[in-house]
């Protein structure tokens, strides 16, 4: 199935380019890198934790087009995510 924004959360996120456009711990605001590992409470983007539900991010999908996800859409594990 190709990843679209209205199906993102049910995908895997590991690989896709993304951005940290808010958080509440303010020195996380701008990272940007791909996506190397992810949790149930967190993303790892570059090698930087991220906790997903403090944080909004911006997610470049393989066609180019940008999504943003408020992370506490996607604060689960990604096996729980990905079959609901």
């Amino acid at each position: 199935m190709k990843i679209t924004p209205k199906n993102l959360k049910k995908h895997e996120l590991i690989g896709l380019k993304a951005k940290v456009e808010e958080s509440t711990n303010k020195s996380q605001i701008g990272i940007r890198g791909e996506v190397v590992d992810e949790t149930q409470k967190t993303i790892n983007i570059s090698g930087k934790t991220i906790s997903k539900k403090d944080s909004t991010f911006i997610f470049t999908l393989p066609d180019k087009k940008r999504v943003r996800v408020k992370g506490e859409v996607i604060n689960s594990s990604p096996e729980e995510r990905i079959k609901n």
